[in-house]
């Protein structure tokens, strides 16, 4: 997890796969600034992009299940990769097999995929990132987790600790445990929801302001400025999260599961109190996602001295000419390495050749251009 750093740059410096999705092998370095993936649909674009993401936080945008990702009648795939961040290289590398994965960095054997994370802080945009307004508050919750693990040194270990407080006190639920022996788990419930919400609100509050710059940067036309709204995941208006667990026994006894909690946080965006959902259109909900990602970036690079690497997926489908361009212009203004899909390298704006790299990919076969 990131605490105090000194001054580093991260940047993807290169990417072998073997045996993911329909890629049997391939090998791509990448330059600085924008590296563009063309190929039809179907050619397995998406799949290098998803690759990417997976290393970084070992699950799929696409799926659920392992095994769509290891190609046919091979039993694993592997990604290897190499991150710079200031004079140091780290060598990350993930096996899969539907059963289990591997993570290692510079050949030593990592515990936990916050390892991973660490080291290779991305960003994604896909055609269904407008999903964070729509969608319920999970994706929500990913998003401002997002931040916060980034954030602060201690969120990884308070919400991990939530977790499997949680978790024993809903199996002490379902099993209808006497009470004493369910509420056992209250007071390390209360302890690190205190510590999550705090993390959390204070995350919020840093990232506000940042939404509403770059709001105006990629929707001018918005006279209403955007407000963050967090809610904790109970009633702010109860006398403390640790009365309404006792007063609320009975109904979770009755359900077999905890109502409130961190687990149940959201963030809601609104404009003159409306949900940005109802107020946008379609392609300013999708600017708006793109505004809140170059919010979180933007932010982690002031708090870090480190910069996110953006992932887009076919920013063609997301984005007219005219805002691609003020995208990528953003993108190259805060030095951000960026890979992007796309159908053709003519829908795709180079600012800046010396820091660019294209590869093409047919059926599977990657090739630099």
């Amino acid at each position: 997890m990131p605490g105090i750093f000194e001054y580093t740059v991260s940047k993807l410096q290169s990417l072998t796969l073997h045996y993911f999705r329909n890629i049997d092998q391939a090998n791509l370095t990448f330059s600085s600034g924008l590296n563009l993936i063309i190929g039809d649909n179907a050619a397995g674009k998406t799949s290098l992009i998803e690759a990417i993401w997976v290393l970084s936080t070992g699950r799929s945008f696409r799926t659920a299940k392992p095994a769509h990702l290891i190609n046919a009648d091979h039993p694993n795939f592997t990604l290897f990769s190499e991150v710079t961040q200031t004079n140091q290289t780290y060598k990350m590398g993930l096996k899969r097999s539907i059963e289990k994965s591997l993570c290692k960095i510079n050949g030593e054997v990592v515990p936990s995929q916050a390892d991973m994370a660490e080291r290779l802080p991305v960003q994604l945009l896909t055609p269904e990132s407008h999903r964070l307004l729509e969608d319920g508050p999970k994706v929500r919750r990913q998003f401002l987790d997002w931040g916060c693990f980034h954030a602060s040194a201690d969120f990884i270990q308070h919400w991990r600790g939530y977790q499997r407080a949680l978790k024993q006190r809903n199996q002490a639920l379902k099993k209808r445990l006497p009470q004493n022996q369910t509420q056992i788990w209250d007071v390390q419930l209360v302890d690190l929801a205190a510590k999550i919400d705090a993390i959390r609100q204070a995350y919020v509050l840093k990232l506000t302001p940042f939404v509403v710059k770059f709001c105006k940067a990629l929707m001018p036309e918005m006279a209403e400025q955007v407000d963050l709204g967090y809610r904790a995941g109970w009633p702010q208006a109860s006398d403390s999260f640790a009365a309404l667990l006792a007063q609320n026994y009975g109904k979770d006894a009755k359900q077999g599961f905890t109502q409130y909690g961190c687990h149940r946080a959201d963030i809601r965006f609104k404009f003159a109190g409306t949900e940005a959902m109802l107020k946008l259109s379609r392609g300013q909900q999708k600017l708006f996602v793109c505004a809140l990602l170059l919010a979180q970036a933007s932010l982690y690079e002031q708090e870090s001295q480190e910069q996110v690497i953006m992932l887009i997926d076919d920013l063609p489908a997301e984005l007219d000419e005219q805002h691609r361009l003020t995208l990528l212009t953003l993108l190259q203004d805060l030095n951000i390495q960026h890979i992007i899909s796309t159908t053709s390298q003519s829908l795709i704006a180079n600012l800046n050749p010396d820091t660019a790299s294209f590869f093409d990919i047919n059926q599977g076969n990657v090739s630099a251009k």
